[in-house]
Parts: structure tokens; C-alpha cells; sequence
């Protein structure tokens, strides 16, 4: 069993964001809408395969999850790897479910995804039987993939704030100061030079000895993704998007000179699960 995450991304519910130059919207609540937000992204299938048994990812999708394609490239990322998505909203489970309610939720599930947005405001959402229900599938063998704010969210507390996260990765998270909205970042990803969208994700600091690997830097030096286990399941965490669609780079006028990374996203999708 296995979780991920992704855009928009902020720990602070309240934090605004400028419009930069030339735009009229705010990137608080991340990349602009399509016109229709269930069409595909069109992804072409990867190669790497989810196991017969544990095939389905749970995607979250409520408060905190930006409404402008977030989830729905989360959604896009499973699929391409071979799992039957779903979104999960941050109250499936309360005071009155049962064992029976929280097994079958995660009934061959495999993958969490976490998409980008407000992880403060997707943790003041979540049901405490939430958060333990998903602590408990990581702890046990499932996987958790956060993009963004599924970074924020994965620590101990949000941020630097005072809201308690999923406390499944070890560390910190802090905002990545740039001052562009969003940016296309130079990124060292497991040695090698990548261009990567960032908008508004984290670092990653304070890696206890042992703990976790950091698996990618930002331009200055801080450590952009990292992955690490929880009991017997798995977490992998950047605060940038891999996931991210074209339509993305293009409203703020981007340059992606080596394209898409997927192949990136599929990499964490596919280390939590195996």
C-alpha cells in the first residue's frame, strides 16, 4: 500500500500571493482552470505497473486542494500508472465509522495522493479518524507520495505553522523563498540537471541521520525532494510538480526547456509503491 501529492501550493490558508506581471489572477489557488477540468491531460501510459492485488490510489479532493487541476493531475499520475483512482474527501471517515467503514476505504488500496494547495487548510478539514486512518495504512505497508503542499502536509506540523500534519516524514518543511509566483526551477534530481515547476512547495530541512534521503536540491542548495519509510510503508515528498501539466507552464509564460517530468512523478509513484 502506498500515498502521493501536488500544486498551488502554501502552508498558510491566509497567504496572498501578487499577480505577476502581465497576469490578472492569483496563484494562491494555483494553476487557472480549463474549461473543462475532467478532460485528460493526455498521458501516455508508463511503463511501471500497479500490483494485481493493491490496485487502486486514493486521491484527496476538499478543502485545501486547489481547484484549478491539482487533483485531477494527481488523478492523471495514478492512472498513467496503472491504478483505479479515486477521490477521497477529508471527512469519509468521523466518530461514527466503524473498522468496517475504514477497511473498506482502503480496500486494495496501494497509493494516497495528495495534490497541491493549501495544506493548512486540508489538515484543519481532515477528520482526526482520517488522519489516523492514513497514518495507520502507511504504517502499514502503504505508501505516501506528497507533491507541493503534500509536502507541507506530510510533517509533523504544517510549515512553520502550528497546525499538526500527517506526521509521517521526519524533518521540516519550509517555503522555498522565490519571487516569482511560479518559476521553472533548475533542480539537481539524483545527480542530474532537470527543469522543474515550482510554485509556492517547501524544502525539506532538519533529516534526522539515517531517516530519510534527500533525492533532489533546489538551485540553492536546499533539498527539494526526499523520501523515506513509516513503519513498513513508504513516503516520498517534493515541494515541486512534477506532475504538472503543460497548461500550467503556459499561463504564466514558462520555459520548460527539457518538458514535462512525469517521469519524475512516476519515479515516486512507483519507489512507495514496490
Amino acid at each position: 500500500m502506498m500515498v502521493v501529492a501536488l500544486s498551488g501550493c502554501g502552508q498558510n490558508q491566509n497567504q496572498v500571493l501578487q499577480p505577476q506581471s502581465g497576469t490578472n489572477a492569483f496563484a494562491v489557488l494555483g494553476p487557472p482552470p480549463t474549461a473543462d477540468s475532467n478532460i485528460p491531460l493526455s498521458i501516455t501510459p508508463s511503463t511501471a505497473k500497479a500490483s494485481s492485488t493493491k490496485n487502486r490510489a486514493l486521491i484527496y479532493q476538499g478543502p485545501g486542494a486547489c481547484e484549478d487541476g491539482c487533483t485531477a493531475a494527481a488523478y492523471e499520475m495514478a492512472l498513467r500508472n496503472g491504478f483505479v483512482p479515486t477521490y477521497v474527501g477529508p471527512t469519509a471517515l468521523d466518530p461514527k465509522s466503524t473498522d468496517a467503514d475504514r477497511a473498506q476505504l482502503f480496500q486494495n488500496v496501494a497509493i494516497w495522493i495528495q495534490p497541491g494547495g493549501k495544506s493548512s487548510d486540508v489538515l484543519q478539514a481532515m477528520t482526526l479518524e482520517m488522519v489516523s486512518a492514513l497514518q495507520g495504512f502507511v504504517k502499514n505497508g502503504g505508501g505516501y507520495v506528497g507533491f507541493c503542499a503534500g509536502a507541507f502536509s506530510s510533517t509533523n506540523l504544517v510549515g512553520t505553522t502550528t497546525i499538526p500534519g500527517y506526521n509521517i516524514f521526519p524533518g521540516k518543511t519550509i517555503l522555498y523563498v522565490n519571487p516569482n509566483n511560479a518559476d521553472i526551477l533548475d533542480v539537481t534530481w539524483e545527480g542530474k540537471l532537470r527543469h522543474l515547476y515550482w510554485e509556492g512547495g517547501p524544502y525539506i530541512t532538519e533529516l534526522p541521520a539515517g531517516q530519510a534521503t534527500p533525492i533532489a536540491y533546489y538551485p540553492s542548495g536546499q533539498i527539494a525532494a526526499a523520501r523515506s519509510s513509516y513503519g513498513t510503508g513508504k513516503v516520498f515528498i517534493t515541494g515541486l510538480h512534477p506532475e504538472a501539466p503543460q497548461f500550467w507552464r503556459d499561463y504564466y509564460g514558462l520555459t520548460d526547456s527539457d518538458g514535462l517530468d512525469y517521469d519524475l512523478a512516476d519515479e515516486m509513484i512507483s519507489w512507495v509503491t514496490h
